[in-house]
């Protein structure tokens, strides 16, 4: 860490009149050699150019699937030591380098046959000793600042642990495909929805096996007609939507190397290994908060969160206080247009009136947060005019009514 920072410094200095650039270069080379959970925060922050800028957040994204790729030993030893039966043309197809590389893993392009490509994800052997490091570090810092005052009553170590935990989670890559079938089935009804088919008999911890996507361009959601570029958008919220408040199914990895928009306007959606499936009291929760937020019903939205948790440390007049600036949030936001409301924004303030008053929701419900707010990021920066709040409406209502 103290490397990185040296060298964003160390650009500054050297390159003073290009010293934004230079810095930003230097932050992702740095970000990039810390790899595993630190290579995950640049993904989700290149989502939100709104709030770090455009040239950090084109820097950052290029480590949404251009991270320096392990060496062609490590990914065919994973093979080796796999057990399945892997002809050897995977080997082949593994020698000559991925065609995409992620914070966990490489993307490979074997074909077994001809015209049936297959996608060879080998998770890092690095990541494996790397990210468990990561997320101690992280949990025992949770616990210094749950220690100190203006923390001791919050959730933050069982936040910080749920986090931890779901990081952990990428490393089995067998889990993921478990995930990569249920989000299959889910959205099977979604004709312009392609989520590719996991192959489980070359697939294990270490190793994803899954139907090969070609077509696919990072850069095709800018540069595709305005239509189909609204069209995609528009199809990618409500699947994010149905998801959640329908399925509980959490898609935190949403970033511009796991959705992409193919030349015929469907919409691929990839990599559910940082996902995350909700309880059933969480999603109700969470469902009726994110409906009572869009519409203003800032007392129903108080009434939410408090039953989601117990006061840990505070006076008796604090209750009164919570619902009344809760109540004053939730309105103030719901008259904001969509050029002006920000989930990050909206969620630091909530946080901050919570923290105030010794009252926090439910743990759980920081994965949907994390969703919307890459979400949120993609829908400011692609399809501005696009009322984000407002297509979550007959998901919520469809949710509810099945309730």
């Amino acid at each position: 860490m103290a490397t990185a920072t040296a060298r964003v410094a160390g650009a500054v200095v050297v390159h003073p009149r290009r010293a934004g650039d230079a810095a930003a270069d230097s932050l992702v080379r740095g970000v990039e050699s810390l790899g595993g959970a630190y290579i995950k925060v640049g993904q989700l922050l290149a989502t939100r150019p709104d709030l770090i800028g455009p040239r950090l957040a084109d820097r950052l994204s290029r480590l949404q699937d251009d991270v320096a790729a392990m060496s062609g030993a490590d990914a065919l030893a994973v093979l080796e030591r796999s057990r399945l039966p892997l002809p050897a043309s995977a080997f082949s197809a593994v020698a000559k380098g991925p065609v995409a590389s992620g914070s966990i893993a490489c993307v490979y392009r074997w074909e077994p046959e001809p015209g049936a490509p297959v996608a060879l994800k080998i998770r890092r052997p690095d990541a494996a000793a790397t990210v468990p490091i990561d997320t101690a570090m992280l949990r025992r810092f949770a616990r210094l600042l749950a220690k100190t005052p203006w923390m001791r009553s919050s959730p933050i170590v069982a936040i910080v642990d749920d986090l931890c935990a779901a990081v952990l989670q990428q490393l089995d890559l067998d889990r993921e495909r478990v995930m990569l079938a249920r989000l299959r089935g889910t959205l099977a009804h979604e004709a312009q929805i392609v989520v590719p088919a996991p192959v489980d008999e070359y697939s294990n911890s270490e190793l994803l096996a899954m139907e090969f996507i070609d077509g696919l361009d990072r850069g095709m959601f800018a540069t595709a007609a305005p239509r189909l570029r609204d069209e995609g958008i528009a199809t990618l919220v409500r699947a994010m939507y149905e998801l959640v408040f329908v399925h509980g199914f959490v898609h935190i990895d949403l970033h511009q190397g796991n959705a992409y928009l193919l030349a015929d306007g469907r919409l691929v959606l990839l990599d559910v290994g940082f996902a995350h499936v909700l309880s059933d009291f969480s999603r109700e929760r969470f469902t009726r908060f994110f409906g009572g937020m869009v519409t203003g019903r800032g007392q129903e939205c108080a009434e939410i969160l408090l039953s989601t948790t117990k006061g840990v440390d505070h006076h008796d007049q604090n209750l009164d206080r919570f619902r009344a600036e809760v109540v004053q949030l939730v309105e103030e936001s719901a008259e904001l247009d969509v050029a002006h409301f920000s989930v990050p924004r909206f969620a630091a303030r909530l946080f901050q009136i919570q923290q105030s008053n010794g009252y926090y929701a439910e743990p759980e419900m920081m994965f949907p947060l994390l969703c919307l707010i890459a979400l949120e990021g993609t829908v400011n920066s692609l399809a501005p005019h696009m009322d984000f709040q407002i297509e979550a409406a007959p998901y919520i209502m469809s949710s509810l009514i099945d309730q």
